[in-house]
């Protein structure tokens, strides 16, 4: 029997973010037949300071909803509300960007109320009906994107940000991106702004890559760097961006 090629064979995929949130992706695309290099592009620390959040937790009670737009959210919430003996108890509403950070959130004994189907800053912000004046805690990274509490205030609630982490260069990542490039990689798949901006600096050496975003956000980011996308994931599932992949690559042969 002749053997069949599966659909990604041959074809060597950078993904661009750390390994152990990677792994169900690197998984899909080996199935396909991709040989997977992992070159993340961040990594997470703490936050320079920790005020906002321990406020937070401490007068938790006094929040309407909490939403978490990630699973590193969700991971450094919870991290720190160990750190600091506490066993927080779940608002009347629990907002989850997608399964993933649902999962989180569930694994934790806070089972979100509200995940919306468009698993975008955006459509969380659409998804989350409140009543004015709705308080609205929002941990995340400190310097993270500012449209789902925009978003959220434009509708009426009182948004409080607390920083829980922060995002910095890779540099072995990125010598690892490099390497990948110089070694005639097929695609490089990219999960967030702050991967983008850490990769603007290598923009010839994506002439023969297919930069693959994991949502439109993440996509405005790329290009404003000048690294335009071959394809936009529609969700951020896996099946969905293995799709993406197979759809730039199909495009750049």
């Amino acid at each position: 029997m002749a053997r069949v090629d599966k659909p990604l064979s041959g074809r060597v995929v950078v993904v661009t973010r750390p390994r152990a949130s990677s792994a169900p992706l690197a998984a899909a695309l080996r199935a396909r037949g991709a040989r997977v290099v992992f070159a993340p592009l961040i990594r997470t620390l703490p936050p320079r300071s920790w005020r906002a959040l321990d406020a937070a937790l401490a007068g938790l009670a006094g929040f309407d909803a909490a939403a978490f737009a990630s699973v590193t959210a969700v991971d450094s919430f919870f991290a720190r509300a160990k750190t600091l003996k506490l066993r927080p108890r779940p608002p009347r509403v629990v907002a989850a960007v997608g399964r993933a950070t649902g999962e989180a959130l569930a694994a934790r004994g806070w089972r979100p109320s509200v995940t919306p189907e468009d698993s975008r800053a955006e459509g969380l912000a659409r998804a989350l009906k409140l009543p004015r004046g709705a308080r609205v805690l929002l941990p995340r990274a400190e310097r993270g994107l500012e449209l789902l509490p925009e978003r959220l205030a434009a509708a009426g609630a009182v948004v409080a940000r607390a920083s829980a982490y922060r995002t910095v260069e890779d540099a072995a990542g990125k010598r690892a991106l490099k390497r990948a490039l110089a070694s005639g990689a097929d695609a490089a798949f990219f999960a967030s702004g702050s991967a983008a901006a850490a990769a603007a600096g290598l923009r010839r050496a994506f002439r023969a890559c297919a930069v693959v975003a994991i949502g439109p956000t993440t996509a405005a980011e790329l290009t404003a760097l000048g690294l335009r996308p071959a394809a936009i994931a529609r969700t951020p599932e896996v099946g969905s961006l293995v799709a993406a992949i197979e759809a730039a690559l199909r495009r750049r042969p």
